[in-house]
């Protein structure tokens, strides 16, 4: 190979990271870490490049631009962090690209790599769960900031995230249950890891490191458990209903539920599409709602309010996340610290009419 046909792609290669960052470091454009700063600088030098054949190729400083990537941009949830992340860095001098990732950790790598090949200043993600991250760190480590939506996994212990409340969201819709004399609450949740270790984690401190760690469904679990055991009620596991997410699959869990005999008075679904499965789940068994069983929801959906008793909901502020986020990420860019580590905003309870004190005996349904 001569020194001549050397492509910054060798480089990367060579020095085992990605296109993006060998870029960066070479065209001292845009931040890197001194680990990959020295891995490429020492492959440039092993493989003869020329830097100059760099900068005829690229811009020089940065490209005022921020990617955002997210499962899923139909759900209002997501639709809405887009909207607030838009505002809010257009107003601080930054455009957004967006990607959709309909939870696929193949898509999800594919395109931070894109993002990093056309420089953005910084990324912006909800990421896929999964046992290695790798793509996210792999950027985070060659100095592209990194601000996480909604959810945090083992190994980004270290990147900032932005998010609501998980665990205070659940115990706000459950606590107005039991304040109303519920004592038979029962909630509707996805999968999650063994009860045992969420009623540990429920007895710890609203700080400790390993919540932020779980799922969303997970932490809105124990803010079920933390509600219950503040009011004096006794854990009863069959009130936990497990869901895939689906309206669907929500739908039949409540079902099976309903017929299945155990008692109820109320029922508070975690999430948006848990929330559309359910309230269809408890009509479809021929209840009234408030008068046979008292809901709360989750999400401030349209037909929340189209329905008739309208809907109690546990309101996120989404889009106040999508700006928080953004306010976040343009400091990273900048060259500000992420401090504080984790921004966790406050979901609201909107009260409506779908919920009532309990004056009537508990459902059961053969």
């Amino acid at each position: 190979m001569t020194r001549e046909s050397v492509t910054i792609m060798d480089v990367a290669r060579e020095a085992g990271v990605s296109k993006s960052a060998a870029a960066r470091v070479l065209a001292r454009n845009g931040s890197a870490s001194a680990t990959t700063h020295e891995r490429v600088m020492k492959a440039a030098a092993f493989l003869g490049y020329r830097p100059n054949q760099l900068a005829r190729s690229m811009k020089s400083g940065a490209t005022n631009t921020i990617g955002i990537v997210v499962p899923d941009v139909i759900i209002p949830f997501f639709s809405a962090i887009l909207r607030g992340v838009a505002d809010n860095a257009r107003a601080a001098g930054f455009e957004v690209l967006v990607s959709n990732t309909d939870n696929d950790p193949d898509i999800e790598e594919r395109s931070l790599e894109l993002f990093a090949e056309k420089r953005v200043d910084g990324i912006a993600i909800a990421p896929v769960f999964q046992q290695d991250p790798r793509a996210i760190l792999r950027l985070a480590d060659e100095g592209m900031p990194v601000v996480l939506l909604d959810r945090r996994m083992t190994g980004l212990e270290h990147l900032p995230l932005v998010s609501v409340d998980h665990v205070d969201a659940a115990e706000k819709a459950v606590a107005a249950l039991a304040d109303l004399g519920h004592e038979r609450i029962a909630l509707l949740a996805e999968s999650a890891p063994a009860l045992a270790r969420l009623q540990e984690l429920a007895e710890s401190s609203s700080s400790h490191p390993h919540l932020s760690l779980l799922r969303p469904s997970a932490q809105r679990i124990i803010g079920y458990l933390r509600a219950i055991k503040r009011h004096g009620i006794e854990l009863d596991e069959d009130l936990i209903i497990h869901s895939g997410y689906t309206t669907t699959s929500a739908q039949a869990a409540v079902e099976r539920f309903l017929a299945s005999g155990i008692e109820a008075t109320a029922l508070h679904a975690t999430n948006a599409v848990l929330t559309s499965g359910a309230y269809r789940g408890i009509r479809s068994r021929g209840l009234s709602v408030p008068e046979d069983m008292s809901f709360i929801g989750f999400d401030d959906q349209e037909w929340t309010t189209m329905v008739q008793p309208e809907v109690t909901v546990v309101e996120q502020p989404s889009q106040q996340l999508g700006a928080t986020a953004a306010t976040v990420l343009t400091n990273l860019v900048r060259g500000a610290a992420a401090d504080p580590l984790e921004h966790l905003l406050e979901a609201e309870l909107l009260m409506r009419d779908s919920t009532a004190s309990r004056v009537r005996p508990s459902i059961r349904l053969a």
